[in-house]
């Protein structure tokens, strides 16, 4: 047996303790009660020590229990036979093959697969070999086979992805296969063109102490041109009523020539509108704007693309563009023929543009079902809303829509539940003396994303002659309090949807905020916040995961085809994550309907055209420099102390006996006293 901590052996003079104990335990006085001592000679009580120890069972616990503890904390561990690795033996190989859209670059990709096939030539009979496939993730394509036919298919196969390059993943799938082996010899061959990009030291590996990590490098000399599509924006611009869209294109030039002449096709639905030429200097970029094309429906397709050369998959970028739908508001109002009282709240969501706000007016007994289902947002403006509506509305929140509540004089709620982020009490009557104000605000909140910015807005400039009090429930948040403290602004979610409730008007009657320029970004904030609206992005990166609730909608039965023509379910039993794997468009339409009702474009990532490479020999000093304190078990080979002690947790046995004996010490010293 063996101790990891030996230095706390010195706990065992503690032994001492209960033997001296014993020693020196003195006698007690007895006092006898006697009438008179005046015939009696005084003679003072002296104390005797023991010179024998008379209960050794009780000091053989007392001593067993205090050893136990120290054995504990010197955390001992029963020492294994150190196996050593010899240089011959049956080998475990991992061949990592780069299949990043880099390798596509010249001759690289023939070159990476002829040496990957080299290194499967290479096994012997009692070899075994994996084969994983590195990109941004690692695929584990042939795991630990003998079979030396099905690794020389499954390298046929391989082909170079759209994604990019990242070492970490591929070298951890490594370490695994190779600590689960049984073999002698560990061996991992990363065949690769080590791009700098992708490698950060901060990665962290685990090969094994013993395993050999051998590079194979492709990398050739940088000589042909190689430009890229680095990025799309898009601006969007109304001209007589018809939406348009300016495509701005960014080129790079990743090679070290110039290039002159350049030519920037701007493609729309698969057809080339317009084509620009452009000169780009070595390792610059220049911008490129296309007249404006008009938006003709939702899920127009656009690509921007380059002339072939030596990297291809960084020579095109797609995008999507769609007309930019409004956001259904119904407004709850009591008199809807005469929407005095929604007169600047209608006028503030009229205005907006990005984006619009299409509002209609209800009476609260006139709100349909077909209004609830096309409504993004509900405004309940100073009204009574019965137990019918409430419930009705809570309906509509837990299924993602937005609720907004005001509460002026005439509000009063009645079901629903706890739909509301706090309960409705009195008026608080500012009409005489001081007005209140507003005096604190979460600006950090996203629907006052607009005040962010220095002097983008003053909320303490508005009066407040009259408001509800407001008593937030445990789930919900404050946003905005009036200066006395109490809440002006509350939100809380419900189900999918959200919930907020102003705690006055959004009229003349109770304030003047509808008079103060915050009022338009105030209300425009609220009703973007509560309908989740957010731009979709023109395209993703290969990489990314699609959502497939934002996608599929309300579609029966989601499907996303892919650009390859593969078909992923995206809703049952059979339903899958997406994660952006290819270079292209995806739709997401019904299994059982003819058109796409979104489609997603997908692009590399650029920082792969970056083809500047690094020492292999860093990467492996990287890979096989960490200390093999902290590995499992591995037949054949040794184990540190500090795993093995790890591994066996014997202390928690000593001490759990310890305590034991300390229990038993205790019972019998008791009994011992009342003998």
């Amino acid at each position: 047996m063996s101790l990891l901590a030996p230095l706390f052996l010195v706990g065992l003079a503690g032994l001492a303790v209960p033997v001296y104990i014993h020693l020196i335990q003195r006698e007690k006085k007895r006092v006898i009660q006697f009438p008179s001592l005046m015939f009696l000679a005084r003679i003072p009580y002296q104390s005797v020590r023991r010179r024998r120890i008379h209960n050794w069972l009780l000091l053989l616990l007392r001593l067993a229990a205090i050893a136990l503890v120290v054995l504990a904390f010197a955390r001992p561990y029963l020492a294994r036979p150190q196996r050593t690795v010899t240089g011959t033996g049956a080998r475990e190989v991992v061949i990592l093959l780069d299949h990043s859209y880099s390798m596509g670059y010249g001759d690289r990709w023939p070159k990476a697969r002829a040496a990957a096939k080299a290194v499967a030539a290479s096994l012997s009979v009692s070899d075994r070999a994996s084969l994983v496939l590195v990109d941004g993730n690692a695929e584990v394509a042939v795991r630990s086979t003998e079979d030396k036919a099905r690794l020389l298919a499954a390298i046929d196969k391989a082909e170079v992805s759209a994604g990019g390059t990242r070492y970490a993943p591929g070298l951890k799938v490594a370490g695994t296969i190779l600590g689960e082996s049984s073999l002698p010899r560990l061996e991992a061959t990363l065949i690769s063109d080590f791009q700098r990009v992708g490698w950060i030291g901060s990665d962290a590996v685990e090969l094994p102490a013993t395993a050999t990590l051998t590079p194979v490098s492709v990398d050739a000399p940088a000589t042909t041109p190689n430009a890229g599509v680095a990025a799309v924006s898009l601006e969007r611009a109304t001209f007589e009523n018809q939406e348009r869209v300016i495509v701005t294109a960014s080129i790079a030039n990743v090679g070290a020539a110039p290039l002159a002449g350049l030519d920037v096709a701007l493609e729309i639905g698969g057809r080339a509108v317009q084509t620009l030429k452009t000169d780009v200097a070595p390792g610059a970029a220049a911008s490129v704007t296309f007249q404006p094309v008009t938006v003709t429906g939702p899920n127009m397709r656009g690509s921007v693309r380059l002339p072939a050369d030596a990297l291809a998959r960084d020579n095109v970028r797609h995008f999507v563009v769609s007309p930019l739908t409004a956001v259904s508001v119904v407004v709850v109002d009591r008199a809807p023929g005469s929407p005095a009282s929604s007169l600047y709240l209608t006028r503030a969501a009229a205005i907006g543009e990005r984006p619009s706000f299409a509002s209609v007016l209800r009476a609260p007994d006139a709100v349909s079902e077909d209004d609830l289902r096309h409504a993004s947002v509900v405004v309940v403006n100073d009204v009574a809303i019965s137990s019918g509506l409430g419930t009705r509305l809570r309906t509509f929140v837990e299924r993602g829509g937005g609720l907004l509540v005001i509460a002026g004089p005439r509000t009063a709620w009645s079901g629903g539940g706890d739909l509301l982020p706090a309960s409705i009490g009195g008026t608080s009557d500012h009409t005489r003396g001081d007005a209140a104000r507003l005096g604190a605000v979460e600006y950090g909140h996203p629907m006052f994303e607009a005040f962010r910015a220095a002097r983008s807005g003053d909320f303490t400039a508005a009066q407040f002659f009259g408001y509800r009090m407001l008593t937030a429930t445990a789930d919900s948040r404050v946003l905005a309090r009036f200066d006395a403290g109490a809440p002006a602004l509350v939100e809380h979610t419900v189900g999918k949807g959200r919930v907020l409730l102003w705690a006055s008007s959004v009229d003349l009657e109770w304030n003047d905020l509808a008079l103060k320029p915050v009022f338009l970004p105030f209300v425009h904030g609220a009703l973007k916040h509560l309908a989740a609206y957010a731009v979709p992005p023109p395209y993703l990166t290969v990489g990314q995961v699609l959502d497939p609730g934002q996608l599929a909608g309300e579609i029966s039965e989601p499907v996303a085809l892919t650009p390859s023509g593969s078909r992923v379910p995206l809703s049952g039993s059979l339903a899958q994550v997406l994660t952006v794997a290819e270079q292209g468009f995806y739709e997401v339409r019904g299994a059982r309907a003819p058109g796409a009702a979104s489609v997603i474009a997908a692009n590399v990532d650029v920082s792969e055209s970056a083809l500047e490479s690094i020492d292999p020999k860093a990467l492996v000093a990287a890979a096989t420099s960490t200390s093999g304190s902290a590995r499992v078990e591995q037949a054949g080979l040794p184990l540190s102390p500090e795993a093995q002690e790890r591994g066996q947790r014997l202390w928690w046995l000593l001490l759990a006996a310890g305590l034991a004996v300390f229990g038993a010490e205790t019972i019998l010293a008791n009994r011992l006293s009342k003998a």
